[in-house]
C-alpha cells in the first residue's frame, strides 16, 4: 500500500490542471466526485486528439495508481479508468501507463469496461 493520499493527489491535480480547481472544489471533498471531474477532463482531451493533456493526466494517475493509498487506488480504478472510452482511441491507449493498461483490461474481463477494437 502507498502512502500518497487524495490531498496530495488534488493538490497536484490542481497545480497542473488549474481550470479544474473550480469544478474539483465543488465536489464537497467527495473523492468520487473529484476523480470524475478528472476522467471528464481526460476524456474531453481524448476526445479533441490533445495527446499532450492526456499524457500528463495518465502519467499522473499512473503516479497515484501506483503509489496512493488504498482509497486514491480505489478511485483511480473506479472513477477514472473504468469510464474512459478509449475505443476510437488508439493512439490514447498507447499513452497509458502499464499499471493502467493492466486494470483497464482486468475492468474489460469483469464487463464494466469498454472492450477495444484494436486490441482484438
Amino acid at each position: 500500500m502507498g502512502d500518497r493520499h487524495r490531498s496530495i493527489f488534488l493538490k497536484e491535480l490542481k497545480d497542473t490542471f488549474p481550470d479544474l480547481r473550480a469544478d474539483i472544489n465543488a465536489q464537497h471533498g467527495l473523492l468520487h466526485l473529484e476523480m470524475g471531474v478528472f476522467a471528464d477532463f481526460v476524456q474531453r482531451a481524448i476526445t479533441l486528439g490533445d495527446a499532450k493533456d492526456v499524457a500528463s493526466c495518465f502519467k499522473l494517475a499512473e503516479k497515484y495508481y501506483r503509489d496512493g493509498n488504498d482509497h486514491l487506488k480505489n478511485a483511480i480504478g473506479v472513477s477514472f479508468v473504468e469510464h474512459l472510452d478509449l475505443r476510437n482511441a488508439q493512439w490514447a491507449w498507447e499513452l497509458l501507463g502499464p499499471i493502467l493498461k493492466r486494470e483497464y483490461l482486468q475492468l474489460v474481463d469483469a464487463g464494466v469496461a469498454k472492450s477495444l477494437p484494436y486490441l482484438r
